[in-house]
C-alpha cells in the first residue's frame, strides 16, 4: 500500500502548486479588471501615486471591455499551440512568465503612457491565454484514470480559482486607495512570481507525458498512444457528446451571465436590499464576494458529500451532476426575478429584500456553479482527443466571453426605463433555459450510457486510487450512473 500512498501524495502536492498557481492568475485577471476603469479615468498627477490616464468613463468602459475580450479569446490560439507544439506544462510555466512581465511592465513603466497600458495588457492577457486552458489538462494528468479523484480535484482547483477572484479586487482596491495604482498593479504579479517558482519546482511532480512538446519524448520516456485519438469512432462519439454537454455547459452560462455577469444582481444588490447586519450596513462593494464566498464554503461541503457516495459506489455521473447544476442555477434566475417584484416601480433606493433571500438566491447559483464548470473542464479531459483538450478549453472560455457580452445586453434591457423590466427579464429567462435544461435530464440516462460504452476503463488499474475504492470492481467504472450500486469483488 506504500507505493499507492505515495502516488495520491504526489499528486495531491501536484495538484496543489498548480491551483495555487491558478489562484494566483484570477487574482490578477480580477485585479485588472477592478482597477482598469479606475485608472484610466483618474487624472494624470505628473508623478503621483494615485494618478492615472485622464480618460473619458467611454474610453476606460472600452479598455475594459477590450482587455476581457482579449483574455477570453487568446485561449483559443494559445490552447491550440499548447496542444500541438508547445505542451500543457511548458504552456502554464511560460504564461505565468508573460504575466509576471505584463505585471513589472504596470510598475516600472510609463504610468502615464497609454502604449505602455496596452503592451502590459497584452502580456497579462497572452500569459492568461498560454496558463488558462493548460491548466485543466495538468490537473486531469495527476489523477490518470480515477475519475472518482479527478473530479474532486476539479472541484477544489474551481474553489481556488474563487478564492483567487475574491482577493483579487479587494486587495488590489485596498492597496490602491492606501499606496497607488502602481502597487496594486504590482501585487498580483509579486504572486504569480511565487506560484511561477513552485511550478518550476513541481516539474519532478508533474507525469512525464506532459512535461515535454507533444509528439516527443520526455526524460527518455516517449509520449504514449492516446487510445481516443488512434480511435476514430471512439474519437467521432466523444466529440459528439462533448459537443451535446457544450450546450447544456452554455445554457448554464446564460443563466448564470444573466444572474450575476450582466451587473443586474450587482445594482439590485446594492440598491434594494438590506444590508444591515446587527445594526452594521454592510458596504455595497462586499456584495460582489457573496458568489465566491459561498463557492470556497459550500466546495469542500460537497466534495465530502460526493467522497461518501463515492465509498458506497454511487459517486454521481458528470451527466447528472452538470443536470442538477442547471436546475439550481435556472431556479436561481427565477428566484431572484420573484424577488424583484417586491422592488417599487421607478424607485431609484428602496431596501425591500431580505439580505437571507438575496444570499439564498446566489446560494443556488453557486452550487449550481460547481456542479457545472469544474464538470464540464473534466469531462473535457476524459472524452477529449489529448492534443484537443487545451484547445477545448479555450474554445469554453471564449464562448463564455462571447456569451457575457450577449447577457451584458439582456441586462441593460433589464434596467432599461427605471428596470420595469427585471421581473419579466429574470423569470422568462429563467423559464426557458429550465425547460432546456428539462430536456437535458430526460436525456441524460442516455448520454451516460453512450459515454460508459465508449470509454471503458478499469479503475483498480490506477495506482493512484484510494483505499476506500481499491476493492471495488466495476464492469465499466469509467462513468458510473447515479443510484447504480457497483459490485465488489470476492475477494474483496
Amino acid at each position: 500500500m506504500a507505493e499507492p500512498q505515495l502516488a495520491r501524495k504526489r499528486a495531491f502536492l501536484g495538484v496543489a502548486m498548480v491551483a495555487f498557481a491558478e489562484l494566483w492568475e484570477r487574482a490578477s485577471y480580477y485585479s485588472l479588471v477592478a482597477l482598469l476603469a479606475l485608472y484610466a479615468i483618474a487624472p494624470i498627477a505628473h508623478g503621483g501615486k494615485h494618478g492615472g490616464l485622464g480618460l473619458s468613463q467611454s474610453d476606460a468602459i472600452k479598455i475594459s471591455g477590450d482587455y476581457t475580450l482579449m483574455a477570453f479569446g487568446l485561449p483559443v490560439v494559445f490552447g491550440f499551440l499548447g496542444d500541438r507544439f508547445i505542451g500543457h506544462y511548458r504552456s502554464v510555466v511560460l504564461g505565468a512568465g508573460v504575466i509576471v512581465s505584463g505585471h513589472a511592465t504596470l510598475f516600472f513603466g510609463d504610468h502615464e503612457s497609454v502604449v505602455v497600458l496596452w503592451t502590459a495588457l497584452w502580456l497579462v492577457a497572452s500569459g492568461t491565454g498560454l496558463l488558462k486552458p493548460a491548466m485543466p489538462c495538468l490537473v486531469s494528468s495527476f489523477y490518470g484514470q480515477d475519475r472518482v479523484r479527478r473530479d474532486q480535484a476539479f472541484k477544489y482547483y474551481y474553489m481556488m480559482i474563487n478564492i483567487g477572484g475574491m482577493a483579487g479586487p479587494l486587495v488590489a482596491g485596498i492597496i490602491q486607495v492606501n499606496y497607488g495604482f502602481d502597487w496594486a498593479f504590482l501585487w498580483a504579479g509579486l504572486g504569480m512570481s511565487v506560484a511561477l517558482v513552485l511550478l518550476i519546482l513541481a516539474r519532478p511532480l508533474v507525469p512525464t507525458t506532459e512535461r515535454g512538446r507533444p509528439g516527443f519524448a520526455c526524460d527518455g520516456v516517449p509520449e504514449p498512444p492516446d487510445p481516443i485519438a488512434d480511435d476514430p469512432p471512439r474519437r467521432r462519439i466523444n466529440i459528439g457528446m462533448l459537443c451535446t454537454l457544450f450546450v447544456l455547459f452554455m445554457v448554464w452560462a446564460l443563466a448564470y451571465g444573466v444572474f450575476a455577469g450582466s451587473a443586474t444582481s450587482e445594482l439590485i444588490g446594492n440598491s434594494y436590499v438590506d444590508r444591515n447586519v446587527l445594526g452594521w450596513k454592510i458596504p455595497a462593494a462586499a456584495m460582489n464576494s457573496i458568489e465566491p464566498a459561498i463557492i470556497v464554503v459550500a466546495t469542500p461541503l460537497l466534495a465530502f458529500a460526493l467522497t461518501r457516495l463515492a465509498r458506497r459506489g454511487r459517486f454521481p455521473h458528470s451527466v447528472y451532476q452538470m443536470v442538477i447544476g442547471g436546475l439550481l442555477s435556472c431556479a436561481a434566475v427565477v428566484t431572484l426575478g420573484w424577488l424583484a417584484m417586491s422592488i417599487p416601480a421607478g424607485a431609484a433606493s428602496a431596501p425591500v429584500i431580505a439580505l437571507w433571500a438575496f444570499v439564498g438566491a446566489y446560494a443556488l447559483m453557486s452550487v449550481g456553479e460547481v456542479l457545472v464548470s469544474p464538470v464540464y473542464m473534466a469531462v473535457i479531459t476524459r472524452l477529449a482527443p489529448r492534443r484537443q483538450q487545451a484547445t477545448w478549453q479555450g474554445a469554453v472560455l471564449l464562448a463564455i466571453g462571447i456569451l457575457g457580452f450577449a447577457t451584458s445586453r439582456i441586462g441593460a434591457y433589464a434596467e432599461s426605463e427605471g428596470g420595469i423590466y427585471r421581473v419579466e427579464t429574470f423569470i422568462m429567462t429563467g423559464l426557458a433555459a429550465l425547460a432546456v435544461v428539462v430536456v437535458f435530464a430526460a436525456f441524460s440516462p442516455l448520454i451516460a450510457r453512450v459515454i460508459q460504452r465508449h470509454n471503458p476503463q478499469n479503475v483498480t488499474a490506477d495506482p493512484t486510487l484510494g483505499d476506500e475504492i481499491e476493492a471495488l470492481v466495476q464492469v465499466d467504472a469509467s462513468e458510473p450512473a447515479v443510484g447504480v450500486r457497483v459490485e465488489k469483488s470476492d475477494d474483496s
